[in-house]
């Protein structure tokens, strides 16, 4: 070690000569652009086979519907946002830039998707880039004029952290329908508060100037991110209550809440949508933080009317009793105790630091007061609570902070933004008329790599997942050199806390980021039942809730009601004494081949195929999986403040065996018209397994009373052993059918 430090110490003073000596980082670094999108049409033949795969979609499925189901992904990142760059860096095994250009290229001629959009963070934004944004989407439109072949959505993230459960209002999608100029707002609208510091603050030279001098090669691409950052540093952020329109074009525009967004997209006179997403996401979110403040006070159902259920980050439908932290009368957060379905973070440092004191040969007491001590920290820190104990690896925490009966969960669960609890919840501050949130469902990728839409194969996890590790030891063993030490020293760590987030790359100390690696996936896509392939028909799809998700694969899935002669589309609310007849259809994803069709290589180079596409394509066979079963979900809305959440959700209400490609099934719930109370009912259908990337992301061992005892978790970088692959039961979630009890 004292020869890895005095290395460490020389390249540090060689660096500061380079810097100091030559202008290391004016001459290298540069910024990102949008790249070049392809220039010529798509050709007839892509769009005739494209066309041809849409319209065989209800043959021999009975489906008496002219819509078509088409497949988007409404969340996509490119290397303009700050954690795609830093992802993409060579230190964390990135697979290097990728521009918005590849984007469109990978919807239209990897994934082969009908409809996608951008959506880069509004905190990393600046005016160059949302210039490029912009024109960039316009050209991969104008690609497609008179075709439809492919619909690009304009849009941006509004990332909004706090470490505060009050003040935490999560992640939105804002997209737009419209893609001119003179229709959009001038500037990507971000929030307020820790997550614009966090994308200004930029490298320690730790992990900028060492590694471009270790790594000459690559120099450039660190150099370009220092000025990634200097570019948005040097964007000064708008002056408040300033009307949106009457702001500079060349200021950062902030929305500290979410109705301070509402308010400002409500300036421009242009159709837009805010999807929420992430909602139980642990790498940022508190324990506490809960959904009812936002049904309460921050809840617009004019623009926030979809809910993304899945993502290559994880599922967020299942609603859970547990919390990782609990709160008592005064307000004061406390460590729940360990259940056979759920271990709490803050147990398991307890227990960490409790069996280093045994084995340090300390006295009982001093050994409970250091637990009880690791214990109150960790469940005060949030996200961070892992940190409490110093000096630990992922696999020390084996399955704690994490959903196990969940299925494909997000990282470090938290119910309270779960779907179900969401759709449970009621607010009766107005007690003749409660609020409650009438959402409906979508998947999408959350995609750093500039890939829409990678599910539609289970392979590459590097690339079509946002699976990092370090690339060599130097790079950890620099990144470590900024967390804390001492392994009987429980240490206070957080946002606002005793030790100062000074860059970036203190997220890897405050997120769990050998953990949360491991439960990222492929993406998930939204499917809409449209009228067209235009731009507008997509659009009031979308709007009118007739839309589903799925985790993946290609699922086909129609939901309905029918009440006399009327059919109502899933995302419907009807009005009614008895439950009317519920039909279900669903058909299996299409099995892929390998490699992509034929005429790629005519439609994109050999070597534009292999950069973006790694040569594997969107191709599916004539064979469709089986569906293995449709579930029915069925969930009670409040009926007073308080109501206990757990007993009004049924997980699987009704179970519908298929082992079939295709089938079809109707229901009714004769309990309704007892109830008298309103009803929620959504549908799963599921496929039978299948091979998926992270499928058992911690690789638990378990003991015979089944607890994880022992964890391998899949890894990336230099320690990865294996792809982490195996057996999954993909699906797709229906949009919810409202069913209101009128007497």
């Amino acid at each position: 070690m004292k020869n890895v430090l005095t290395s460490i110490v020389l390249l540090a003073v060689f660096s500061v000569v380079i810097f100091f000596a030559g202008g290391v980082f004016k001459l290298y670094g540069t910024l990102e652009g949008p790249g070049e999108i392809l220039g010529d049409k798509v050709p007839e033949y892509v769009i005739q086979e494209r066309e041809q795969r849409i319209f065989k979609i209800a043959d021999g499925l009975g489906v008496e519907s002219e819509k078509q189901i088409l497949f988007g992904d409404l969340h996509v990142h490119t290397t303009y946002s700050t954690d795609a760059f830093m992802w993409s860096l060579p230190y964390f095994n990135g697979p290097g830039a990728s521009p918005i250009s590849d984007a469109c290229d990978f919807a239209r001629f990897c994934s082969a998707l009908d409809f996608w959009s951008i959506n880069d963070h509004a905190e990393a934004s600046t005016p160059r880039k949302w210039l490029d944004t912009k024109e960039s989407i316009r050209q991969c439109n104008n690609i497609s004029e008179g075709t439809n072949d492919l619909v690009s959505f304009l849009g941006w993230e509004w990332t909004q952290v706090s470490d505060v459960p009050e003040d935490h209002f999560g992640h939105k999608n804002v997209i737009f329908l419209d893609t001119e100029e003179d229709a959009v707002p001038p500037r990507a609208i971000g929030a307020g508060g820790i997550a614009p510091l966090v994308m200004r603050l930029g490298l320690p030279w730790t992990m900028s100037l060492v590694p471009a001098t270790l790594d000459l090669d690559n120099r450039e691409r660190y150099f370009a991110f220092d000025k990634f950052f200097e570019e948005i540093q040097n964007t000064p952020i708008c002056e408040r209550g300033v009307p949106s329109k009457s702001l500079p074009l060349d200021c950062y525009e902030e929305a500290e809440d979410p109705n301070i967004l509402f308010s400002k997209l409500k300036e421009w006179d242009t159709p837009y949508m805010v999807i929420p997403h992430g909602t139980t996401w642990g790498y940022y979110t508190p324990a506490t933080s809960d959904w009812m403040k936002q049904l309460v006070d921050y809840q617009d159902d004019e623009s926030q009317f979809l809910f993304e259920i899945y993502s290559g980050h994880g599922n967020s439908e299942e609603y859970r009793p547990w919390s990782d932290a609990l709160e008592n009368e005064s307000g004061d957060l406390f460590c729940p105790e360990a259940t056979e379905e759920f271990l709490p973070t803050c147990q398991q440092a307890g227990r960490i630091m409790a069996q280093r004191c045994e084995d340090a040969g300390l006295d009982e007491k001093t050994c409970n007061d250091l637990s009880e001590k690791t214990k109150s920290y960790a469940a005060n820190m949030g996200s961070a609570g892992f940190g409490a104990v110093n000096e630990t690896r992922g696999d020390d925490f084996i399955n704690a902070g994490q959903c196990m009966d969940c299925f494909l969960p997000a990282f470090n669960y938290r119910p309270l933004g779960s779907a179900q609890y969401v759709l449970a919840l009621r607010d009766f501050t107005d007690p003749e008329n409660p609020k409650r949130f009438k959402f409906g469902f979508m998947g999408s990728s959350d995609n750093h790599n500039a890939r829409p839409g990678t599910g539609y194969k289970e392979l590459l996890r590097n690339r079509n997942t946002e699976a990092r590790g370090w690339a060599d030891p130097i790079s950890e063993f620099l990144a470590d050199t900024r967390r804390p030490k001492g392994q009987l020293e429980p240490t206070y760590l957080r946002f606002g806390g005793d030790r100062e987030i000074t860059s970036i790359i203190d997220l890897n100390i405050v997120t769990d980021s050998e953990r949360q690696s491991a439960y990222f996936m492929s993406g998930g896509l939204i499917a809409v039942h449209s009228n067209s392939r235009s731009r507008e028909d997509i659009w009031d799809a979308m709007e009118n809730k007739e839309t589903y998700a799925t985790s993946g694969p290609r699922i086909l899935l129609w939901f309905d009601a029918f009440e006399s002669n009327t059919r109502h589309h899933m995302g419907s609310e009807l009005f009614a004494s008895e439950s009317p007849k519920f039909k279900v259809k669903a058909a299996g994803s299409l099995i892929q081949k390998p490699g992509c069709p034929d005429y790629s290589d005519q439609a994109l180079s050999q070597e534009r195929l292999e950069k973006i596409c790694n040569l594997e394509c969107y191709n599916p066979s004539n064979e469709r999986r089986k569906i293995d079963r449709i579930e029915i979900v069925k969930i009670l809305p409040q009926q007073f403040a308080g109501e206990p959440i757990q007993d009004l959700i049924t997980e699987s209400w009704m179970v519908f065996d298929c082992d079939d490609t295709s089938c079809e099934i109707e229901f009714t719930d004769e309990q309704f018209k007892f109830g008298k109370r309103d009803a929620i009912y959504y549908v799963r259908a599921i496929e039978e397994a299948s091979q998926a990337l992270s499928a058992d992301p911690l690789r638990c061992e378990f003991d015979e009373f089944g607890n994880c005892i022992q964890t391998k978790i899949c890894q990336e970088g230099y320690r990865k052993t294996e792809e982490c692959i195996g057996p999954v039961e993909h699906r797709a979630w229906s949009s919810p059918i409202y069913l209101n009890f009128k007497s």
